[in-house]
């Protein structure tokens, strides 16, 4: 009995014809109906009603067709385990920020898992620089954080994949159209200070002279923009361009002129043994969103 044969029934099935099976698997309908005839003489019985106009599976047919799926799949892992890339292979455990964690963090693993079934994920969230710290103590294998806002240490490398524009986040009926006077005339949200986005927003505030009201500090972008949304207050958020389009349907959105930017990327070891996998998760990620933009 071969491999090949139990395919080409488990395609007959699937594809509910001889011919449809023939243009599934690139063969002559002939080299179809030999394959099963030679498994019929294996297992001394027929599989097919073929007094119909077009045969269809018996009794004994459906039987052997569940065995053979069971067969091909196993079939298919050992094929896995023995040639399998030792580089996409094993526990892996990534650290992400909040917001990609939500998006679009879970399609770029659905992706990559489908390719590379031995690869065994897991995730921690955390604030860029408790990430960033976790990779260099080897608590994480890598990292998908906020640009560094300090040099790295050596034992570490920065691939950024995108950039996110900040905006004020306001209720949809605020009068104000300016940064500085919706930040001056309506309660603060404000982001975790101490966090790498934090920073590069106190920073930006300090330039533009721009005084607030802090009611609530959150560690989490996405609370500050359900708190502004429920009207507690004003936020400074940066969205991908798809999420722009998004949120400005319930919320008003300021930019800041000149515009600026939070970059995201992979915090990783330099001499990570896991350089193959951070390229395609780099590669995923940026490509999820352009197409997404």
């Amino acid at each position: 009995m071969s491999i090949r044969a139990l395919r080409t029934l488990i395609t007959i099935a699937k594809e509910g014809s001889f011919a449809a099976a023939s243009n599934k698997l690139g063969l002559t309908q002939a080299a179809i109906s030999l394959q099963i005839k030679k498994l019929e003489e294996e297992m001394e019985t027929a599989l097919f009603d073929r007094s119909a106009h077009k045969p269809q599976l018996n009794t004994r047919g459906h039987a052997l067709l569940a065995e053979a799926e069971k067969i091909v799949q196993h079939y298919d892992q050992l094929k896995g385990i023995i040639h399998q890339d030792e580089t996409f292979s094993g526990p892996l455990v990534i650290g992400s920020i909040n917001t990609v964690q939500v998006n679009p963090l879970p399609s770029v693993i659905r992706e990559i898992q489908d390719d590379h079934p031995f690869l065994q994920i897991s995730i921690k969230s955390g604030l860029s620089a408790e990430l960033a710290t976790a990779v260099d103590l080897g608590q994480l294998d890598f990292a998908i954080t906020t640009a560094p806002q300090s040099i790295l240490p050596s034992t570490l490398s920065w691939q950024p994949y995108i950039e996110e524009e900040f905006f004020v986040a306001a209720p949809k009926d605020s009068a104000e159209n300016t940064p500085k006077d919706l930040l001056s005339n309506h309660p603060y949200v404000c982001f975790d200070r101490q966090a790498w986005a934090g920073r590069m927003v106190a920073r930006r505030l300090r330039q533009d002279g721009i005084a607030t009201r802090e009611t609530m500090e959150l560690d989490s972008l996405e609370a500050t923009l359900r708190m502004a949304e429920a009207s507690l207050g004003v936020a400074i958020v940066s969205l991908p361009k798809s999420r722009q389009i998004e949120v400005a349907k319930t919320m008003k959105l300021v930019p800041f002129n000149p515009t600026f930017y939070r970059t995201i990327g992979i915090i990783s070891k330099t001499d990570s043994r896991w350089q193959s996998v951070i390229e395609t998760f780099l590669e995923r990620l940026q490509a999820l969103s352009i197409n997404k933009t």
